[in-house]
């Protein structure tokens, strides 16, 4: 299954320094749709852990792309400054 994982920046490479470009704190792991989605900004989650979805997808695409309101993936405390920089530059409100 580890192939079809996707690792990602939550701060975006060309957008971070030095130090957060290596730091495993700004890495996130993720299948190839839902990474996609994160990249994009219609996904994100919240220091709890529980995924956000971005207005711009509606309530039909839930379910074609298989986004459920509960889920959750785990986020370290040292991880929480980069998704509220994502939060704030990249996810779709």
């Amino acid at each position: 299954m580890k192939d079809l994982l996707v690792a990602s920046h939550v701060k975006p490479w060309s957008k971070s320094n030095n130090y957060e470009r290596i730091d495993t704190n700004n890495a996130l792991l993720l299948c190839l749709m839902y990474d996609s989605l994160f990249d994009k900004g219609y996904i994100s989650f919240n220091n709890n852990s529980e995924i956000l979805i971005s207005t711009k997808l509606s309530l039909e695409n839930y379910s074609k792309l298989n986004i459920k309101e509960e889920m959750k993936i785990d986020i370290p405390e040292e991880a929480y400054n980069y998704f509220k920089w994502y939060r704030k530059n990249v996810f779709r409100k």
